[in-house]
């Protein structure tokens, strides 16, 4: 694996990292009630920033737009999948629509 293969492999998986606790600590934000739970909305905080200190570190390694189109796509394709399956909430045909389209622009940014 050559030094540039390397950085990117390290920067796809800070990403990775972002996103995950970009879906976790919003997921923590609703379950704590608007913070009247405290300490999952204290959790729930330090997950977000968590989010963007790993975005920080996946910047460094690849395009700003690509990595924040990919984290904000991906975040929201699971965050909607997680409010549907762990709060029941139900996304409409218009929002799956936005979700697709979303999804297709940053498919388009990272190829094009």
């Amino acid at each position: 694996m050559t030094f540039a293969a390397s950085a990117q492999a390290f920067a796809l998986a800070w990403l990775a990292l972002a996103v995950a606790l970009e879906v976790i600590g919003t997921s923590l934000l609703k379950i704590s009630d608007g913070l009247k739970r405290r300490l999952v909305g204290i959790l729930g905080v330090l997950c977000v920033v968590g989010a963007f200190a790993a975005l920080a570190q996946a910047i460094r390694g690849m395009d700003l737009s690509v990595a924040y189109a990919v984290w904000g796509g991906v975040g929201l394709v699971l965050t909607a999948v997680v409010g549907a399956l762990a709060f029941g909430q139900r996304i409409r045909p218009a929002g799956w629509l936005g979700i697709v389209l979303v999804v297709a622009g940053v498919v388009a940014l990272k190829l094009f």
